[in-house]
């Protein structure tokens, strides 16, 4: 660790240098609001294969100091700029979550020779002043009288975590116990957000925007409206994560970030942007219309439709309570409705990269556009549906519009509700409803890596519930029970798991010498 004086101010810098003897590029971490440099720890093996690393304290977080001048952006972007001529940096890219995003934008905004891409984490570039407001008085709340804002951290870590652990808990928690409410609050205002997007529309390198499908606080929708006002940005939803995308999904996300940053390595930098006078009039007149859409609806409200798919037990989809039967194994008609019901709205990169990841883009768009028609035409031309369109796609995204029931959502929801869920009965009597409802015939027909890895989610929570039940069947001295349940679990942990087999032969004999007793 090393700290860099600048103004009297000491910045808490660490760098580190990649595993790779060869690697020429530079990764730059700045951390949200609240937290610090380590909140990059998860992640930084990933990234440390192929890149240096350069992360740091923002101004009064973390061990940095916080000196006497009043914290803003500007002065923040300044902090970073200078870290980067002392540290003399060259080809670079940036990777900011929630206000460090902010401080990325600004860098990116003067088109500095050495970035390469920016790379933006749960930054809500717009977000709704009133909304902005409240947030800001019910933290204040939390903190009034404190010295740091370790009360909020307490309040806020079961969010920014997709099932948070003990090791995520500490980083975080540790992190709020340095910050000062004063520095806190001088930051924590939605008033970055002109300024952003005068910012944002200036930036001539890749952008990629990553948000967590579980973020309750940013959801993807907040990060998908950055789209609006740069044609060189992407979008893209990690699974399975919070707000806090590296602790919950290091290795998926450095994998998404190292492939982005390949994918740009032979194109120019200076990439030519859309006339912004376009760009501003199609988004005025595209949310003019959606609210008018808005406005007739309520006036005539539309009968909506209902869309049952079904997976945990065979493939069947039903309009309405009428069963589609054919079409589906066409141009991944399948893959992308059962995909929809799980992700509820997407962008159309976002399906590109995930079932045409080897085609170009532009190749990949024209397929997603045939699918697309094709899936609208099995779903609303079959005289099963009302009027109100089910398949809804705009310039980017892509969602379902209908009271959608899902076996497999369904599933997935409860295993997350259930995980949540304290010790006790009510927990017992879940688990042992969800592995009631397990098939070895899940998600037939669908092979593509997003459906495996989900597959692989799916099994080890089963295996992870199993093992939760044998312990408590085991410590209640009922060894049928215990055993029923060790076998599952060997069935999807057990491959590999020598204790668990063991523990399964100690039962059985512990068992077998039970009944002889009896006899």
């Amino acid at each position: 660790m090393s700290w860099m004086d600048r103004d009297s101010i000491k910045i808490h810098y660490e760098w580190i240098v990649s595993a790779d003897p060869l690697a020429k590029e530079t990764l730059i971490l700045i951390h949200g609001i609240g937290l610090d440099m380590y909140s990059w720890d998860f992640i930084i093996p990933y990234f440390q294969k192929n890149y240096h690393i350069l992360r740091y304290d923002l101004r009064g977080h973390g061990d940095s100091d916080a000196g006497s001048e009043q914290r803003t952006i500007d002065l923040l972007t300044d902090d970073l700029t200078f870290l980067i001529a002392e540290l003399k940096i060259d080809a670079y890219h940036m990777i900011g979550q929630g206000l460090g995003g902010f401080v990325g934008v600004q860098i990116a905004g003067r088109r500095p020779q050495p970035l390469k891409t920016l790379i933006l984490f749960s930054v809500p570039i717009h977000y709704p002043k009133q909304m902005g407001d409240k947030v800001a008085t019910q933290r204040k709340r939390m903190v009034e009288g404190q010295t740091s804002m370790l009360a909020m951290g307490k309040e806020i870590v079961n969010k920014v975590c997709y099932l948070p652990s003990d090791p995520k808990i500490t980083v975080l928690l540790n992190a709020y116990r340095k910050v000062s409410p004063t520095v806190y609050f001088e930051l924590f205002h939605t008033g970055f957000g002109e300024a952003g997007v005068e910012n944002l529309r200036k930036i001539n390198v890749p952008i990629l925007i990553l948000s967590g499908s579980e973020d309750s606080i940013f959801p993807p929708e907040l990060s998908s409206a950055s789209l609006n006002f740069n044609p060189n940005a992407r979008c893209y939803t990690v699974p399975q994560a919070a707000f806090m995308i590296q602790m919950d999904q290091p290795e998926l996300t450095a994998d998404w970030i190292d492939h982005f940053i390949r994918k740009h390595h032979d194109k120019s930098s200076d990439i030519s942007l859309l006339d912004y006078d376009y760009q501003k009039h199609l988004t005025s007149q595209m949310y003019s219309e959606i609210r008018g859409m808005i406005e007739q609806a309520a006036d005539r409200p539309q009968r909506l439709n209902e869309l049952l798919v079904n997976t945990m037990q065979g493939f069947s989809v039903y309009v309405n309570g009428n069963r589609i039967f054919e079409g589906w194994g066409k141009r991944k008609a399948k893959q992308i409705l059962v995909y929809l019901t799980i992700q509820q709205s997407v962008t159309r990169e976002e399906l590109c990269d995930t079932f045409w990841p080897e085609v170009e883009l532009e190749n990949a768009r024209n397929r997603l556009r045939v699918a697309l028609h094709h899936l609208k035409h099995l779903l609303e031309r079959n005289n099963h549906s009302y009027a109100a369109p089910i398949l809804i796609t705009d310039r980017e995204h892509v969602f379902l519009q209908a009271k959608i029931l899902s076996d497999l959502h369904s599933h997935i929801e409860a295993i997350k509700i259930t995980n949540r869920l304290p010790e006790g009965v009510q927990k017992t009597a879940k688990y042992k409803q969800l592995l009631a409802e397990r098939t070895a015939n899940m998600m037939p027909g669908l092979y593509d890596d997003w459906f495996l890895d989900l597959r692989n989610w799916i099994e080890k929570q089963w295996g992870e519930m199993s093992l939760f039940l044998a312990d408590m069947y085991e410590k209640q001295s009922d060894v049928k029970s215990a055993l029923e349940y060790l076998e599952i679990a060997y069935e999807y942990n057990g491959g590999e798991n020598e204790l668990i087999y063991e523990r399964l032969l100690e039962l059985k004999e512990r068992r077998s010498n039970y009944k002889n007793k009896e006899i």
